[in-house]
């Protein structure tokens, strides 16, 4: 089924891909990477980080547009979808073992793998960018807080740090899950269910793209290896992202975190709640937003208006505070 994505949305040139074991959790993670093809290193290193049940494959053009910048491009599976490690008996069943897990998982990825990737025996150390999508974004931002000697900038697309439309008898009902989570944590949340074709039209209609080919990446290669396949969340993931966001939103939290911040908000979120990522923006000591008007949630898989927009401000972003510049290179 390869065959009907043009080479736009195909693996780059020099993609390969591996994976580890966390020896802290027993995570086995699966990542990709890909490096210009150019005598001289990368100006830059992006380290993507999807959102949920997302996975590599799907950002083929992403790290195709880091390419042509001439920046190098990771991307992390998350425990419990894409390739890397699933729930025993579950393997469909997206859970979580808490956000802190994945951020143990990033350090290990960034810090083992990526890092000594980032320094050249004649420029010296490369700058390093996150460029993370809505759940990716919140593990991304505990991350800055946790360890924040590795990235020189950071760039976020509908940041996940509340959930869009979230009620008080679902803040109530969640409440009372928390405590249950022994009994009902690794099961799916009411009426969920393991993948299958209708969770997505993937044509442009819903609530993640109006663009129909890239709103189609997600089921088109759901469809084509099993494998990438994730179906609903568990109670668990419900309470452990709200735990995650609630940390987020805690004006102290976000005050170690002083590189330069760029967060884009999709005018037409149906997923996220935007009052949130405002109230986050205007604590952060660097943070910048821009609103997109008529984009839905996946602003990366938009149309290419509205992932102009975004990377026009990427890119000025990244001018601006100097960040893939020799005069900007710090030691780690």
């Amino acid at each position: 089924m390869t065959a009907i994505l043009s080479e736009r949305f195909l693996a780059p040139a020099g993609w390969r891909t591996h994976s580890f074991v966390n020896p802290d959790n027993g995570h086995k993670i699966h990542y990709g990477s890909v490096f210009p093809q150019r005598a001289e290193p990368p100006s830059a290193i992006i380290v993507c980080l999807g959102g949920l049940s997302e996975f590599a494959e799907k950002y083929y053009e992403v790290a195709h547009d880091m390419l042509a910048r001439g920046y190098a491009f990771w991307f992390i599976d998350w425990q419990y979808q894409g390739r890397s490690g699933r729930l025993d008996k579950f393997p469909q069943r997206r859970h979580s073992d808490g956000f802190d897990q994945d951020v143990s998982d990033l350090y290990k990825l960034v810090a083992d793998y990526i890092k000594p990737s980032a320094v050249h025996p004649d420029r010296g150390r490369i700058p390093m960018i996150m460029l993370g999508h809505s759940m990716g974004a919140n593990i991304g931002f505990h991350f800055l807080k946790t360890h924040p000697k590795y990235f020189d900038g950071a760039a976020f697309t509908a940041p996940f740090f509340g959930i869009h439309d979230f009620k008080w008898p679902m803040r109530l009902l969640a409440g009372i899950v928390s405590y249950l989570l022994p009994v009902v944590g690794k099961k799916y949340i009411f009426s969920g269910k393991d993948w299958h074709d209708a969770m997505r039209k993937g044509d442009g209609s819903e609530i993640f793209s109006s663009d129909a080919t890239r709103d189609s990446l997600h089921k088109h290669w759901s469809q084509t290896d099993p494998e990438l396949q994730v179906g609903n969340v568990t109670f668990g993931w419900v309470v452990q992202a709200l735990k995650s966001c609630k940390k987020i939103r805690d004006p102290g939290f976000l005050k170690g975190i002083t590189i330069p911040v760029l967060i884009a908000v999709a005018g037409k979120e149906a997923i996220v709640d935007n009052d949130a990522i405002r109230e986050v923006v205007r604590d952060l000591p660097k943070g910048q937003m821009i609103e997109i008007e008529g984009a839905n949630h996946e602003i990366l898989m938009e149309r290419d208006e509205y992932r102009n927009a975004f990377f026009a401000a990427f890119d000025k972003m990244v001018e601006e505070n100097k960040i893939a510049t020799l005069e900007n290179l710090k030691p780690f």
